[in-house]
């Protein structure tokens, strides 16, 4: 992800396999508070991980890690601290 993606959405149209990686601070400087919602429509699901130090929690359990949006699925992650993301929404494991 960009610092031009913030507040914005990704949308996966494609069938390929695809993963979107949230940076480490040090590296794109998104400001507390922002948010960026992912949205696919493609036929494979795609991955939103965490770059290594970066921590991306689940909505509702905590859990950390790796998340898979499914086909048709929609996930918002905001960003909670230096290096800490919270993300929720539907079709999203």
């Amino acid at each position: 992800l960009l610092i031009t993606d913030a507040g914005k959405t990704i949308l996966q149209t494609t069938a390929s396999a695809y993963t979107w990686t949230i940076p480490l601070n040090a590296a794109v400087a998104f400001p507390i508070g922002t948010v960026i919602a992912f949205i696919d429509t493609g036929s494979a699901s795609v991955t939103i991980a965490p770059a290594s130090g970066v921590t991306l929690n689940l909505a509702g359990a905590g859990t950390t890690g790796d998340r898979t949006l499914a086909q048709w699925g929609v996930a918002t992650a905001t960003k909670v601290g230096t290096d800490a993301w919270i993300i929720g929404g539907v079709g999203l494991s």
